[in-house]
């Protein structure tokens, strides 16, 4: 029995939005990387060098090409935001956590 098409125009609807919430989402975290690819897998090495170029540029993911470091970068009171979670009393980063867990797979937050 074939189904009216009456019956698929909510669907349409229905799936438009949510091809419309993803990419929109993609969108948002593309610009807010600065127009770059998200990172992920990052080791204590990428975390180190972020948080230099954040100090130097301003921008988790700028970079500079200038040679000597500006007079601030010596004395840098360095303070990160941080999120509350009851899980193990630890604290964590909003963004890192959900990042790994969803897009790695690994949950294991330390």
């Amino acid at each position: 029995m074939p189904v009216p098409f009456e019956g698929l125009i909510p669907y349409t609807i229905m799936g438009a939005f949510f091809a419309l919430a993803g990419h929109g989402v993609g969108f948002i975290r593309y610009w807010d990387n600065g127009w770059k690819n998200d990172r992920y897998d990052l080791d204590a090495f990428d975390q180190k060098m972020m948080k230099r170029d954040f100090n130097l540029t301003g921008t988790v993911r700028g970079q500079t090409s200038e040679s000597v470091a500006p007079e601030h970068f010596k004395t840098i009171d360095e303070k990160t935001q941080r999120y509350y979670t009851p899980y193990r009393d630890q604290f964590f980063m909003l963004r890192e956590r959900m990042y790994k867990g969803y897009v790695t797979g690994n949950w294991e937050f330390q």
